[in-house]
């Protein structure tokens, strides 16, 4: 039989916009970004709750801002909602049922927007809702964590965690539009202002050499959170990571590899296995680390060259070492290693993790040595810095 063959592109496209006060009286851009392409303009409004607690007059702020511009054209359909930040929102569907039942009561339709204000698991959690109703609601997102603005908030991926499995399930449905905006910044605790740097370092490692070696000199000031530092740490790896969306053919991920996973693979478990102890950016760190030292033992890049990268991190104020990877089963194999497991899963049977071939150059490898990477735990472990830390960066 001959069969039907039909084949066809939908292109996509989205803005990221960098601005302060995005809630300011005289701020138009969030009111143009509803209304573009045929926007009703209609909106609901979803605030991590860590958000709203650290800027207590951002809900007084939300609704002046949509008063003083109904004259353009925009609503509210619903007062703005306080949602659960972190992991513990994207433990289960209930976010998602609440968010697709509200969507259904005020009547929202595909060309209204849900504005998503808040970190990385808010963004997902909250996208991923958004992603089902109607079969796709505009999502507008404003991500407030420099891990949000820098990396999570940017990619086409919605999800929730399920079966003690990150991200199991979700959609790949990119925004209408990102705004990043700096003065959520100032408020994130040490611990999430720095995450952010986590996931810079990891593209840098393998897509743009140079920028890896600004981070190296930008490291002192990041620790001390100046504001033009971590500015442009947060637009470069803004480019990077649009740059292989847009670019790396695969932006939803058919295929196996999955360069801006580097280091993820167990990072992903150790999350899971600190019962999310660890936030996303500290368990980066870890990941990119033990995989830049498994690199060198197999020789893909020098002692040198992860010495200089783990110390850039340790700079930066990060702890590279967790208690939970000696962790180990019946047989004494280490827990983390069931990240290898599920990464495969993930990427549709096939393990290929993202390695440096070079600093700035990227390589897939299809197999592990677990004795090898038992050595780079294993030298992990041991690891100190070769100079003194900034005594105001102590790693924790």
């Amino acid at each position: 039989m001959n069969p039907l063959q039909v084949q066809f592109a939908v292109p996509y496209r989205f803005a990221v916009h960098f601005t302060r006060h995005a809630f300011a009286p005289d701020q138009d851009l969030l009111a143009e970004v509803l209304l573009e392409d045929g926007g009703t303009g209609r909106a609901l409004v979803y605030v991590d709750e860590r958000v709203a607690s650290a800027h207590p007059q951002l809900m007084n702020q939300i609704h002046t801002w949509f008063s003083l511009h109904e004259v353009q054209g925009v609503r509210l359909a619903a007062t703005p909602e306080a949602i659960p930040g972190g992991e513990a929102g994207k433990a289960s569907l209930a976010i998602v049922e609440r968010i697709a039942k509200t969507c259904h009561e005020v009547g929202l339709c595909r060309h209204s927007a849900v504005v998503i204000i808040g970190g990385g698991a808010v963004l997902d959690a909250v996208g991923f809702a958004a992603s089902l109703v109607h079969r796709g609601i505009r999502q507008i997102r404003l991500p407030t964590t420099t891990l949000a603005q820098a990396d999570a908030g940017l990619g086409v991926k919605n999800a929730i965690n399920a079966f003690s499995a990150k991200n199991f399930l979700g959609t790949f449905t990119p925004p209408r539009a990102i705004i990043n905006d700096a003065s959520f910044l100032p408020a994130l605790d040490a611990r999430s202002w720095r995450a952010g740097i986590a996931e810079a370092v990891k593209v840098a490692i393998i897509r743009d050499a140079p920028f890896l070696g600004e981070l190296a000199a930008l490291a002192p000031a990041l620790a001390r959170r100046e504001d033009s530092a971590i500015a442009r740490v947060i637009r470069r790896s803004a480019e990077l990571h649009l740059e292989h969306i847009a670019g790396a053919g695969d932006p939803f991920e058919q295929g196996s590899s999955r360069p801006l996973d580097f280091g993820h693979w167990s990072a992903h478990r150790l999350e899971v296995l600190t019962q999310h102890r660890l936030q996303h950016g500290e368990a980066v760190a870890i990941g990119v680390a033990a995989d830049l030292l498994y690199a060198a033992a197999i020789g893909r890049i020098s002692d040198a060259e992860a010495e200089s990268v783990l110390t850039t991190l340790a700079i930066c104020g990060f702890r590279l070492w967790d208690e939970a990877l000696d962790l180990r089963d019946a047989n004494g194999r280490r827990l983390i290693y069931q990240g290898l497991a599920q990464f495969r899963e993930h990427l549709g049977g096939i393990l290929t993790l993202a390695m440096p071939d070079g600093l700035g150059r990227q390589l897939d490898l299809l197999t592990y040595d677990e004795a090898l990477g038992d050595q780079a735990w294993m030298r992990l472990r041991r690891w100190k810095p070769s100079i003194s830390l900034p005594s105001e960066t102590p790693i924790r």
